[in-house]
């Protein structure tokens, strides 16, 4: 039986787990969804998470606007996803980067028919 409990890292960090994150993400959905009722809205409320995300560089928030932008069938523009996986990196947290790997997959899956946003300045 694994355990899923997130862990603590050496440097004083949560490892979470792939279920935790799922979890997050699925509730971050809803509440995303709660707080914007169309189309456009949800793109604003998610381009604007991750703009924040981006300004604390902080992977864990950043991998968590990511997945659940990829469960709206969302994605940022490729130079922005660049900007997310090199901070997401720099956490050395196995599982945000896995989740940061499946979201470029599922983006480049998308092709030229995946709705791409900006992450527009405040």
């Amino acid at each position: 039986m694994t355990s899923s409990t997130s862990t603590t890292t050496a440097s004083g960090g949560l490892q979470h787990t792939s279920g935790e994150l799922l979890h997050l993400i699925r509730a971050a959905v809803a509440r995303i969804r709660e707080d914007a009722t169309d189309r456009a809205a949800i793109e604003r409320r998610v381009s604007s998470l991750l703009r924040h995300a981006l300004v604390t560089r902080s992977p864990f928030h950043i991998a968590l606007v990511l997945g659940s932008a990829a469960e709206l069938m969302l994605f940022p523009e490729q130079d922005v996803l660049e900007q997310c996986t090199a901070a997401v990196q720099q956490g050395n947290q196995q599982a945000l980067r896995a989740l940061v790997w499946a979201v470029r997959h599922r983006s480049m899956r998308g092709g030229a028919g995946a709705r791409r946003f900006a992450v527009d300045p405040q």
